[in-house]
């Protein structure tokens, strides 16, 4: 099965250089949607060659520089058509932990730019406190599918237990909270990458306010990836069930939490972002 990380083509252009092109399918109207930019991000820094080796491992893959554990991306200026450079730098690998930098470069400008950690796991206790949403499967009648009228939302396939977004404009008087199932259309398998991606699919929480649409964009956004790799093999190109919950909505701006859970209960990942808009 095909991992989602094959689909983004980057040519390893020197050391610490990266060159590829801003993908089409992944268009919106304020340039190259968000969740592509942060998984561009992330697959370059996943690709440079592992020079250090730790000195113990004793639950890791030697030869590799472990799982990623976080990822934070500032969004500094639009991603348009064309080409793009990704530069990275290692800033510290120590005997479990790497710290890496990713600049994404496009007509000489950063239009992003992103801090990765990378770990290795080890067996140690285990528990999580949250709790996944009650959901029905991904195939009940019930749920609506919808995606936003973009290029970039072609390539989603969500279903929601909520009110979908055009649906639910201005008609909310509770929470700005959306629960949905969502995958990869294209069914390419899961991975750390197409996480990084999700993490950032959704929708306004301001529209569920207003009774038009308008644009927004992330100005910032972290993720944190709890999914194992037996966890993430077992998802394969199946659906994962996000929640996402508005914590506040002032001034122009607004954050969010938002959870990704397999359909057998793992949690995957953990983001939040604070994002801009104009309504």
């Amino acid at each position: 099965m095909t991992l989602f990380a094959s689909s983004i083509k980057l040519l390893h252009a020197a050391d610490n250089l990266w060159l590829g092109e801003s993908d089409p399918l992944w268009a919106h109207p304020g340039g190259r949607f968000g969740g592509w930019t942060a998984a561009v991000l992330l697959k370059a820094a996943m690709s440079e060659p592992y020079e250090t080796p730790p000195t113990a491992v004793p639950q890791g893959r030697p030869g590799t520089r472990g799982d990623p554990l976080s990822l934070t991306v500032i969004f500094t200026d639009a991603v348009n058509d064309g080409p793009i450079e990704i530069s990275t730098r290692l800033l510290r690998a120590g005997s479990r932990l790497e710290f890496w930098r990713a600049e994404l470069i496009q007509a000489g400008k950063v239009r992003a730019h992103a801090q990765i950690t990378f770990g290795m796991r080890r067996a140690t206790i285990s528990f999580a406190d949250a709790v996944m949403p009650e959901a029905p499967p991904p195939n009940d009648p019930s749920l609506v599918k919808s995606g936003p009228p973009t290029k970039f939302g072609e390539q989603i396939d969500a279903r929601w237990l909520t009110a979908s977004p055009l649906a639910a404009m201005g008609g909310v008087e509770g929470p700005a909270r959306s629960v949905f199932w969502v995958r990869q259309a294209g069914g390419l398998a899961m991975d750390h990458v197409l996480l990084a991606l999700l993490a950032d699919y959704a929708p306004p929480r301001a529209m569920y306010r207003r009774a038009s649409a308008f644009m927004s964009s992330t100005v910032s956004m972290n993720v944190y990836f709890h999914a194992t790799p037996e966890e993430l093999e077992a998802v394969g190109d199946d659906f994962v069930l996000s929640e996402v919950v508005c914590r506040r909505c002032d001034g122009g701006y607004f954050d969010h939490a938002l959870t990704l859970w397999s359909r057998s209960g793992a949690l995957l990942a953990t983001s939040e972002q604070v994002a801009a808009f104009r309504d």
